[in-house]
């Protein structure tokens, strides 16, 4: 809607509608460059993570993970560690650890360092459509990603990709070297992404979807819009303050003797002043809410595509270590794709493994009122429960996405099951058509009835932070 006040137009843009560890299977998969020096700190079962210890406590150390690699965005992942998963821990000497925190601090001290990275991708014109150079693409190890939206945005979702995809090989180390980049299509207003879909015949509500057939996401978002109506209104804004400066002028002038009606103008100037810069955080928040949508929605799809490409496959690989046991069951797939769903990017920083405060709330509601789905049914489950809208309200309350999030995260960030041998077993146990319930008790060590009060004891416990109440850390000096 628009929004109007006297003598000014302050314009606001119509509203649109967990920190844990990173497993401790994840691994160093890149090279970090030599000329800096890191604190490392190496897991019991071999895991190696280079970067800056922030705060430690008896029990756990608060650990930001550095990844650079050459041509690539510097990376940065907070991570907590227990300590009893830890091996060995090579500490910097006190003046190399002030030189690295101060490199990290430039890097990005206020979100700042995004744009950067943003300004420093190899970005190539490619066609769209039938267009020729219409478009933009960008090509990464994992994905390619191929745009006929603004260069900003294309940029920014690049940066954004190429975060989460690194939270993705250090949670789940890649283990198929038959796999291939995902090609990721981002349409810049729905209108054009739903005359794609009618074109091709497609009756889908979803804003995205992946193709596994042909390695692919699809996804619209409004940004091309919102953003063309945020600069609009940011220009006219600094137009009327320009306006509101001359007025300023004016009246200290001609009402300087006379004080009682200089500050009724002036305040009344003040008065607009604030309402332009109201209007100005609420049309930012609209954006940035947007913003939030296309990447849940993109994060999710690009999980479901790292792992059947990369992680657990169909097809296999030749790599030495263990091979691909098979395709994710639905239900765990559909689990972890919501985890990383959320995952937030702070200052330039991924971080993944708080709670989403919503599906938390309602998890915790529909446990206590008997209403979550029971272990064994999700299990056994199947698709079906699954085949619904994604990123929508629908998700969040459904039973089946519900469950399915708190057992993935229960299993991934309290057992530390995900990337084990146990869990491959299980894996390929389900894969055989074995029965998911006995290979699930196989897998946590207990009978379900056993298991689920477990799990469900820690989801009553379990804060948005993603903590379990820790105690609080020193910071390291």
């Amino acid at each position: 809607m628009w929004f109007g006040i006297t003598r000014y137009r302050h314009f606001l843009i119509a509203p649109l509608v967990w920190l844990l560890a990173a497993s401790t299977f994840a691994a160093e998969t890149s090279p970090i460059t030599k000329d800096w020096k890191f604190d490392q700190i190496r897991l019991r079962n071999g895991a190696i993570f280079k970067g800056l210890i922030l705060e430690e406590s008896a029990s756990t150390i608060r650990f930001q993970h550095v990844r650079r690699v050459t041509g690539r965005p510097t990376i940065t992942m907070t991570t907590i560690f227990r300590t009893s998963d830890l091996d060995k821990i090579d500490r910097l000497a006190n003046p190399e650890r002030d030189l690295l925190r101060g490199r990290l601090k430039e890097l990005d001290p206020n979100g700042d360092g995004e744009r950067r990275r943003m300004e420093g991708l190899e970005l190539q014109p490619c066609d769209w459509e039938d267009t020729p150079k219409a478009g933009w693409r960008y090509d990464s190890d994992y994905f390619s990603l191929l745009s006929n939206a603004p260069e900003e945005v294309v940029r920014r979702a690049a940066v954004r990709l190429e975060q989460i995809y690194t939270a993705y090989v250090n949670l789940i180390p890649s283990r198929c070297d038959k796999g291939k980049p995902t090609t990721i299509v981002l349409y810049p207003t729905l209108d054009e992404y739903q005359k794609m879909l009618a074109k091709k015949g497609w009756q889908l509500q979803n804003t995205a979807f992946f193709n596994p057939g042909s390695n692919r996401i699809v996804c619209g978002s409004n940004l091309q819009k919102l953003g063309e109506d945020l600069k609009k209104t940011k220009q006219q804004h600094h137009e009327q303050r320009a306006e509101l400066d001359k007025e300023e002028k004016f009246c200290r002038m001609y009402f300087g003797k006379n004080p009682a009606e200089l500050a009724r103008r002036l305040q009344k100037i003040a008065d607009d002043r604030q309402k332009m810069a109201n209007a100005d955080r609420y049309n930012d928040g609209i954006f940035d809410n947007e913003t939030k949508r296309l990447f849940a929605t993109l994060y999710h799809e690009a999980f479901h595509a790292y792992v059947s490409n990369f992680v657990y496959t169909a097809n296999g690989g030749t790599l030495p270590m263990a091979r691909p046991p098979g395709e994710l069951p639905r239900w765990l797939n559909e689990g972890l794709a919501q985890i990383f769903e959320t995952s937030i990017v702070e200052a330039g920083e991924l971080r993944v493994g708080h709670a989403d405060a919503n599906r938390l709330t309602k998890v915790k509601d529909a446990l206590k009122k008997g209403e979550l789905m029971p272990v064994a049914e999700l299990l056994g489950a199947g698709a079906k429960p699954f085949l619904v809208q994604h990123n929508n309200d629908r998700l969040v309350s459904d039973r089946a996405y519900q469950t399915s999030w708190a057992l993935a995260a229960y299993l991934t960030f309290d057992r530390r099951l995900l990337g084990s041998d146990s869990l491959d077993d299980f894996i390929r146990s389900v894969n055989r058509d074995n029965k998911p319930e006995e290979a699930f008790a196989i897998l946590v060590g207990r009978k379900l009835p056993e298991f689920e009060k477990d799990f469900h004891a820690w989801l009553l416990k379990l804060q948005i932070n993603g903590s379990m109440l820790e105690p609080t850390m020193g910071k390291v000096p």
